[in-house]
């Protein structure tokens, strides 16, 4: 079951989308680049699987004179803009980060500048857009404080009473620096309560660590807990760009020792073990990602989770023209990823509520008295399919 089409561009996105290359590795991508490759393919697709700059790199260091002149100017200034973001994002990253510690919240910091720092050893190897903060959920207020004495502002502000309805249902609150450069993602949890994977917050931050980050500490996840965010998160976008899965064969190089039995056991106990598996299977199988031994022959065994991972790479991530928001192949594929019934019917009750809350559109479509909103219920499928099968409706 190949995992790689044939198309030398993906073929060289694979090969390129890792900081390292064995010989085995180098040699496969010598011999594409003497090959004939569609060059305005392979920019789109990097810059589309966040994966540029290393592309760049690989390019640079291999076979510089097989991209053509312009197309090689054209990744070199992507990766300039790239290298000057991210020391700008790094330099606010740190900036917030003492100025917290330093006011008594303790944060950790997750993706971002500090997570391409620690498992890429290069804070411009990978593209991110915001700055993702955890704290705990007692501090939220606090950092919110603290956050707007920086020059923050909420993207949406909270309405007032309904703070503590928000932590409860959700996962984040977003910050946009006057600037407009920066935002900031205040997190007390990692996924909204509809995916039903309960990462502990508390638990995580009892296993937290302290590195060295620009030559200050700084807190960061156990490797163990960022494994399993990583997997999780990258399967929750069905791993539809690259730098996702790279993000998990990166961490396996930089972390050869980790706990495995942990690792599976938490995966056992949050229902992820399928998740756990797909996000393995991809590194492994794309990036060349070391699977340990303990593993390989399980790997190999699981079929619905082999399956699932051949379907993301051959329908979804290496397809230039794949459907990625049908909705149908996204609730199947979750539906599926999940372990245990309770799960899956968690999801679906989500999906129906989904369907039958009334929403704005709705009511713009035939506007009801108060008395009469129940009805909405009923008219919200009739509104959908006169705007199915008649587009002028839309709005």
């Amino acid at each position: 079951m190949s995992f790689l089409p044939e198309d030398p561009e993906s073929q060289i996105l694979a090969l390129t989308a890792r900081t390292t290359l064995d010989e085995t590795a180098t040699a496969r991508l010598r011999t594409l680049l003497d090959g004939p490759v569609n060059w305005e393919r392979l920019y789109r697709m990097a810059l589309r699987h966040g994966v540029v700059a290393l592309l760049y790199r690989h390019l640079s260091k291999i076979q510089p004179n097989a991209c053509p002149p312009a197309w090689r100017e054209r990744f070199a200034a992507e990766a300039r803009v790239l290298a000057v973001n991210n020391l700008q994002q790094t330099q606010e990253l740190l900036r917030v980060v003492t100025y917290l510690e330093e006011e008594g919240v303790p944060v950790i910091p997750f993706k971002g500048p500090l997570l391409a720092g620690l498992i890429y050893q290069d804070p411009s190897a990978r593209v991110y857009v915001d700055l993702d903060l955890l704290v705990r959920r007692e501090d939220f207020a606090r950092a919110r404080a603290l956050i707007e004495a920086l020059g923050y502002r909420a993207y949406r502000p909270i309405r007032p009473g309904e703070e503590e309805a928000f932590l409860k249902t959700q996962l984040g609150f977003e910050f946009v620096h006057e600037s407009g450069l920066f935002v900031i993602e205040l997190h007390w949890a990692f996924f909204y309560t509809i995916y039903d994977l309960p990462l502990d917050p508390q638990a995580i931050w009892s296993r937290h660590r302290q590195v060295t980050f620009a030559g200050r500490p700084i807190r960061t996840l156990a490797p163990e807990d960022l494994l399993l965010y990583l997997v999780i998160h990258g399967n929750k976008h069905r791993w539809l760009k690259l730098n996702w899965v790279a993000d998990v064969a990166e961490l396996l190089r930089t972390y050869p020792e980790l706990d495995w039995h942990f690792v599976l056991a938490q995966a056992q106990q949050l229902g992820v073990l399928r998740i756990l598996e797909i996000g393995l299977i991809l590194a492994g199988e794309i990036l060349a990602a070391p699977i340990p031994a303990m593993l390989q022959q399980r790997l190999g065994q699981v079929r619905t989770a082999r399956r699932m991972a051949h379907r993301v790479a051959q329908q979804w991530i290496f397809q230039d023209e794949a459907d990625r928001t049908a909705f149908w192949p996204m609730f199947w594929y979750h539906f599926r990823e999940r372990e245990r019934w309770r799960h899956r019917w968690g999801y679906l009750r989500h999906h129906l509520k989904l369907a039958l809350t009334p929403t704005e559109k709705d009511r713009a479509f035939f506007r009801l008295p108060r008395s009469l909103a129940l009805l909405y219920v009923f008219l919200r499928p009739v509104r959908i399919l006169l705007e199915r099968f008649q587009p002028g409706l839309k709005s």
